[in-house]
């Protein structure tokens, strides 16, 4: 036999062709045999175990593409800070289950990695709030949201379409509306810069300090014994308003006995014992009545003879029961006369003033239908 080293190399090699060896466990033994390379490529397979690649070496610098499942049952798998674990397939938890839409992969009382509720393991609000307590998403409630202490700080909107809302620390809220339909059962504070509308009840046992519009759909408004309302801007009510309390003024006083509420030019209200009046003085020969003179003062300080006018309704609506007091300072002789229009009724038909300090009134009792009494002449 020709040595090996003078034949033709075989190339490409496939499974198919031969090698010449020796098969020691033979019978006989150490019997010159061909050999199949497929035979041979089969008895390292079924030899070659990762284990037997691992005890050779278990680091490598290149990457490691896996197409099937990783179980690892006991030992770590632990990657250096420099590495990633990228999985394009599914991630199977200790309990044998892959995670769910919205699922997180948390760890049990054991430190078994489990996904949602799987295991008892599943994230709770603190600690994702632990983790970040801002996002820029809308937050739509359908349940209920029962707070124990603390306060919620809110710098855009709040919308919830059911459930109630139950807080005993405060609310503070610096824009966006609150839009609630459902109840809100507070015992803290509420501040709030923005709007409010609600469809359902507010049931408040602390202070609410509100600087926005307040928009109360249905349902009532109650306030205990011992509630304030404190407002510092308008109030707008298009159904009725029950007081059963006390009502203090702009000053944060309460009304004495028989006090009336009266607003300011401001639309200030304060408690006062009358309506204020208002005291013009004319030293013109002809003095018109005006809006402004309502419920209130002319005082004529001519020397010369002067007409004091009552003007028409469509001139100056005034309300019907309306007063005006004259008061004759001056020397010249008051005559009252109504324009064109009016009609001017007094006792006797007197219509001037009679002396110098004299006091007379005109009220009215009907569209363009005024009566002058008091200290008058013909």
């Amino acid at each position: 036999m020709a040595r090996i080293s003078t034949y033709t190399n075989a190339s490409p090699v496939t499974l198919s062709d031969k090698f010449i060896g020796t098969e020691v466990a033979g019978t006989p033994v150490n019997v010159t045999k061909n050999f199949l390379i497929s035979d041979l490529l089969a008895l390292f397979q079924s030899n070659i175990t990762l284990q037997n690649v691992l005890d050779a070496g278990n680091t490598a610098i290149q990457d490691i593409n896996l197409t099937g499942n990783i179980s690892l049952d006991g030992g770590n798998l632990t990657l250096d800070t420099t590495a990633s674990l990228y999985v394009g397939g599914l991630l199977i938890d200790s309990t044998g289950a892959t995670g769910a839409l919205g699922q997180t992969l948390t760890s049990d009382a054991s430190g078994n990695p489990v996904w949602g509720s799987g295991g008892g393991g599943s994230q709770n609000l603190q600690q994702l709030l632990d983790i970040g307590n801002t996002a820029i998403q809308d937050i739509n409630l359908t349940g209920d949201i029962i707070q124990t202490g603390g306060e919620y700080n809110l710098t855009g909107d709040f919308t919830q379409t059911g459930g109630d809302y139950t807080l005993t620390g405060n609310i503070t809220q610096t824009g966006g509306d609150y839009t609630l339909t459902g109840n809100i059962i507070q015992t803290g504070t509420i501040n709030l810069t923005g709007n409010y509308q609600q469809l359902g009840t507010m049931r408040l046992t602390g202070d609410m300090i509100h600087a926005g519009a307040y928009t109360y759909s249905g349902g009532q408004f109650t306030m205990d014994a011992t509630g304030t309302m404190v407002l510092g801007g308008a109030l707008t009510c298009n159904s009725s308003v029950s007081l059963t309390g006390t009502v203090k003024d702009f000053t944060d006083t309460l009304g004495g006995d028989g006090q009336i509420l009266v607003s300011d030019a401001s639309g200030q209200v304060t408690w006062q014992d009358s309506v204020p009046t208002t005291v013009r003085s004319s030293a013109l020969t002809t003095t018109n009545i005006i809006l402004s003179d309502k419920n209130g003062v002319v005082i004529t300080t001519t020397s010369s003879a002067t007409d004091v006018r009552i003007p028409t309704n469509a001139g100056a609506a005034f309300d019907r029961g309306t007063k005006i007091t004259i008061i004759q300072e001056g020397s010249g002789t008051v005559t009252v006369v109504g324009t064109a229009g009016v009609t001017l009724q007094s006792a006797q038909g007197h219509d001037r003033l009679s002396h110098q300090y004299s006091v007379a009134t005109v009220v009215k009792t009907d569209t363009d239908t005024w009566y002058l009494y008091g200290d008058i002449k013909a």
